[in-house]
This record gives C-alpha cells, sequence and structure tokens, in this order.
C-alpha cells in the first residue's frame, strides 16, 4: 500500500516504508531478532557498503533512519525532491536486500550488550522490565524490545534473515510518501 501526501511548502519528500512486525513477532526464545535486524538494515546491502550509505545519504543531505518498535520496522528517507529518486531507490535496497554480514552483527551485538550493561544498572530500567513481566507475563509484550544477553547471544544470521524473508514483504508493508512529489 502507498499512501501520498503532497506537501508543497519546501522542496522536501520523506519516504517511510512501514512494515507489520517489530518485537511482538520475534520467536519464542528469540527476543530481540526484531530489534537486531532493524538495526542492521543500514548497515550493508547485498550492493552497497554501510560506509557509501552513510556517505551518499551525507552527500545529498539526506537524513536515514531505520529499526523496529513493538509492532513494527521501519526505513525512512528524507531527502530534497531534486534526490526523490535516489531516496527511493536506497529506501528499496535497504528493505530488500540487506547484507547481514556477520561482522556487523556481532558489532551490532556488541554494542547493545554494552548498553544492556549500563540498563542493567539503572533501577528504572529495571522496574520497567519487571513491570512488564508481571502485567504481560509470557506474551511478547513482557520482553525488552532490545533482548535479554542470553536471548542476544543465541541468534543467528539464520534468526535475521528468517525474520526478514517472513515479514519484509509487500503484503505487510506501506510506504508513506509525504512532501513536495
Amino acid at each position: 500500500q502507498v499512501v501520498v501526501v503532497r506537501h508543497h511548502e519546501q522542496p522536501a519528500v520523506t519516504l517511510r516504508l512501514m512494515i507489520g512486525a517489530g518485537a511482538a513477532s520475534d520467536p519464542d526464545g528469540k527476543s530481540g531478532v526484531a530489534a537486531l535486524t532493524g538495526q542492521l538494515l543500514d548497515q550493508g546491502t547485498t550492493s552497497r557498503t554501510a560506509t557509501e550509505i552513510a556517505d551518499t545519504i551525507d552527500t545529498i543531505g539526506g537524513i536515514l533512519s531505520v529499526g523496529a518498535g513493538m509492532e513494527q520496522s521501519f526505513v525512512s528517507v528524507l531527502v530534497m525532491t531534486d534526490s526523490f529518486e535516489f531516496g527511493a531507490d536506497l529506501v528499496a535496497d535497504i528493505a530488500r536486500r540487506p547484507a547481514f554480514a556477520p561482522a556487523e552483527i556481532e558489532r551490532q551485538r556488541q554494542q547493545v550488550l554494552s548498553g544492556l550493561q549500563v540498563s542493567y544498572d539503572d533501577p528504572t530500567y529495571l522496574a520497567g522490565v519487571v513491570f512488564g513481566r508481571l502485567v504481560y507475563g509470557f506474551h511478547p509484550y513482557a520482553w525488552p524490545q532490545i533482548g535479554t544477553p542470553a536471548t542476544l547471544a543465541s541468534l543467528t544470521r539464520d534468526d535475521l534473515v528468517a525474520f526478514h524473508r517472513r515479514y519484509f514483504v509487500p503484503n505487510n508493508a506501506i510506504l508513506a510518501v509525504v512532501g513536495d512529489v
């Protein structure tokens, strides 16, 4: 589904691809797979390296963001109107052909684990985790979206590819185009 909202006040366009799957769709025992998949989307595709993606978006003065929430994953780009085709191509490439390079997977996993180490010293974070378990029991909402040290350690490239293959499909996506088009 494509939704277009024309807004000609500024010569800019935002393309946001929303996928109807996030942390709530993580397989049992694999909490964090959606979050890790989302984090890796802009870390290289089969045709572009992470550096090429970052350099190109910076060169045209655009903004790229990727990620996953509880119920959705997304790829979003903001570009000037004259870079619309590039922005559309970039969103398509990132959403359809992520590389999930083993070195990038490990780098992102270590970043998340480091963040969790800090979070485990934060009483507010711990209270939120405990509250989630009390309220939601064994429902996916009960687990931290980014996973736990144990689940993150168990995630493989195959888990990420399987999540991507299952949910990053046209009948599970909405493309919103807003701006000077």
